[in-house]
């Protein structure tokens, strides 16, 4: 079972809580980290959808000229649609430019510059070409005009409205020309039309509006679920350090123990090597606690788990340490008996040797039982964790500060 400290996780959402309203009062004023990564995460859908919407337009652009070629003149076509070409362009060379650029070398304010500009001249382009190419005496040309500024209009809601701006000055400008034109025609056909493209114009604004806003939404919804993420998985790293990790010395605690022990059981099962178990118990610990209080004897453990790690890497013993039990340490290894053996009397000759915190003059020592088990060979996990904590238990009985392996008496 893991127990979860009931004042820390309720700082910790505390803490949460004050993280994500202060987001949400920075929204409300100067523009934030977050909302910059929105305003860029829209420049660059707009980029992106730049390479298939803009040749559609040259699409349509000949298209027009070829239905107007014997009704206007041709000259001012082949002008209007070289001019168009070459806006088209630039702006997918401009596109292309900074679809190469890693996203966090790009220029914002730049980016957002050419995207509004390209907009703003692709909208006066079209719009030119409803006083270009408008005939009062040609209905059938007048209606394939307004079918086709109207159909870019509705047709750029999708593309052009992620960053609603954008969308704003490339449809007015593409179709204010020609609705003005019409009202200066002062008839009341044409008036009645004009009329009917301004709702038409406005109910595309609204909607480009909403789009902009609900695309705005789902990124913010998307980066504060990837914030959260990571946060969670944050969280959980750290949970798991500290249900594995024992409080007091930092190092490996019982759980992480038997969760090492499983993992080098299953592997010495496929390989055939021996597994080595290491059981210490710091001796005569009560009486240590008893005479100089427990803040003396926590930092003797602390003391004996730092001089646990220093051998294990000055040795490059393929283990680590962990404390077990009170005053009781364990270390599992690679390799056979005499080399635990003499692993276990290198670290007590080390903790006899180490600073006594409270200076009384007299060294801590240990008691060490060895063990060694072949999981190839049907040894159990039980076996080897019994075989080592009889042995320490001799150690004891043979006056302590002594390694004591299966069998075998070292001291």
């Amino acid at each position: 079972m893991i127990w979860i400290d009931d004042s820390r996780a309720a700082n910790g959402s505390r803490g949460m809580e004050q993280e994500l309203s202060i987001e949400v009062e920075e929204d409300a004023g100067l523009p934030t980290a977050l909302e910059r990564r929105i305003r860029q995460e829209q420049f660059q859908l707009l980029s992106s959808h730049l390479p298939v919407v803009l040749p559609g337009s040259l699409l349509v652009a000949f298209l027009l000229v070829w239905g107007f070629w014997d009704t206007s003149s041709h000259t001012a076509a082949v002008i209007w649609l070289v001019v168009l070409v070459t806006s088209v362009a630039l702006r997918l060379g401009l596109s292309i430019y900074f679809s190469r650029q890693a996203q966090e070398r790009q220029d914002d304010t730049l980016l957002k510059k050419v995207l509004l500009i390209g907009s703003f001249a692709g909208g006066c382009v079209w719009g030119s070409a409803g006083i270009l190419f408008f005939d009062p005496g040609n209905v059938h040309g007048f209606a394939l005009l307004i079918i086709v500024l109207g159909g870019l209009v509705a047709g750029s809601l999708g593309s052009h409205a992620y960053y609603f701006p954008n969308f704003l000055l490339f449809a007015i400008p593409e179709f204010l020309p020609l609705m003005s034109k019409l009202v200066f025609l002062e008839d009341d056909f044409y008036t009645m039309i004009a009329l009917m493209m301004s709702l038409f114009l406005l109910l595309n604004l609204y909607y480009a509006k909403k789009y902009a806003d609900m695309v705005k939404h789902s990124i913010r919804l998307q980066f504060t679920n990837d914030a959260l993420l990571q946060k969670l998985k944050v969280t959980n790293r750290e949970l798991h350090r500290y249900s594995y990790t024992d409080s007091l010395t930092g190092i490996g605690n019982r759980r992480q123990f038997d969760l090492d022990l499983e993992q080098t059981w299953s592997v010495a099962e496929s390989t055939g090597t021996p597994v080595c178990l290491i059981l210490m118990d710091v001796d005569h610990f009560k009486e240590y606690n008893d005479a100089f209080g427990h803040p003396q004897g926590d930092q003797v453990l602390k003391n004996i788990a730092r001089v646990l790690l220093h051998v294990c890497e000055e040795r490059k013993v393929r283990g680590r340490p962990m404390r077990i039990g009170g005053e009781e340490f364990a270390l599992l290894l690679k390799g056979d008996l005499d080399l635990a053996t003499a692993t276990a009397e290198f670290i007590r000759e080390a903790v006899r040797n180490m600073e006594d915190p409270v200076r009384t003059g007299r060294s801590v020592t240990a008691s060490f039982g060895v063990a060694m088990a072949h999981p190839a060979e049907g040894d159990t996990r039980t076996a080897l964790f019994h075989d080592a904590d009889e042995a320490l238990y001799k150690a004891k009985e043979a006056g302590r500060n002594c390694v004591v392996s299966a069998n075998r008496k070292h001291g």
